[in-house]
């Protein structure tokens, strides 16, 4: 039998915790509820709606208004205004924002087989040693290093010009010494922290869909601040952090899809755009966290 009272309790500590940390900016968590909510329906949505579901989580109307002035000028959003009510959408450069983290975001959990390939480790450098490579070839890490996948013999070569340490090995044979200097020293502590956060309200989840679609936004803002306070370090350098990613991982999505039922009755009931109701999902949220989520294109 569910215990309304203690779903209502678990809730109502979880937005206490979150808005102690400070780690509720507004600006942002509308960024998420677009980018996992109404990007998938259409991309447009009223005011309103937004107000709803951040007014669950103790958001005035005021700050929410703010945030949305903010975004608009800021080139974020767009606002199309019908009578007296407000319509808002996402522009090209908002989209991109949410869409570059997406894949890591739904992403299902990480493998370490297939680990072909080669890398270049460069210490004590900055952001000028990225310069003639795309994100796909090479990162920055927090410790002023710089790790090139697959590198060439120019790269090589560049990289003993500079006079810098600089190592090369293969993917599937990383030393453990390669691995502590690569992770980011706090990885561990920040993902602990977000299962502690939420572990209470796994076990008890909210049952009412305005309060699971609040605790979804939640659950994946905080989730998609995480992930991207990081690199995204290749599977062979991640070490033992690898199983604490993935169990994570595997947390965030049994608890995101324990609330997308209900979540999305909300948004289906609830929710409007500028042309009524919101649109029909475009592709399927269950896909998230799993492998099929990689063959789609869109959120």
């Amino acid at each position: 039998m569910l215990d309304f009272d203690v779903m209502s309790k678990q809730f109502e500590s979880l937005t206490a915790q979150l808005h102690k940390s400070g780690s509720l900016k507004v600006w942002s968590l509308i960024i998420t509820f677009f980018g996992d909510s109404i990007v998938n329906r259409g991309g447009n949505v009223s005011a309103s709606t937004v107000h709803a579901v951040l007014g669950r989580v103790n958001i005035g109307s005021g700050a929410v208004r703010t945030a949305f002035s903010r975004l608009a000028s800021d080139g974020w959003v767009e606002r199309q205004k019908l009578g007296r009510c407000s319509y808002y959408q996402l522009t090209s450069k908002g989209m991109q924002l949410f869409s570059e983290a997406a894949q890591r975001i739904y992403a299902p959990v990480e493998s370490a087989d297939n680990l072909a390939g080669s890398w270049l480790l460069g210490t004590h450098l900055d952001k000028s040693a990225l310069n003639g490579f795309s994100e796909t070839d090479a990162i920055m890490l927090p410790n002023r290093s710089v790790l090139v996948f697959n590198p060439d013999n120019k790269t090589v070569r560049k990289a003993s010009d500079l006079g810098l340490l600089s190592l090369t090995g293969q993917l599937n044979d990383v030393p453990d010494w390669v691995v502590e200097h690569v992770r980011p020293v706090d990885w561990e502590q920040q993902v602990k922290k977000l299962l502690n956060t939420f572990c209470d309200i796994a076990d008890t989840p909210p049952s009412d869909p305005l309060s699971c679609l609040a605790t979804r936004t939640l659950l994946i803002h905080q989730w998609r601040r995480l992930l991207l306070r990081y690199p995204p370090i290749p599977i062979a350098l991640k070490g033992r952090s690898l199983q604490l990613e993935n169990e994570s991982r595997e947390f965030v999505g049994d608890l995101y899809h324990k609330l997308t039922r209900f979540a999305e009755q909300w948004l289906v009931e609830q929710g409007t755009c500028a042309k009524g109701t919101l649109s029909s999902a475009r592709t399927n949220i269950a896909d998230r966290f799993t492998i099929q989520y990689l063959t789609q294109r869109s959120l």
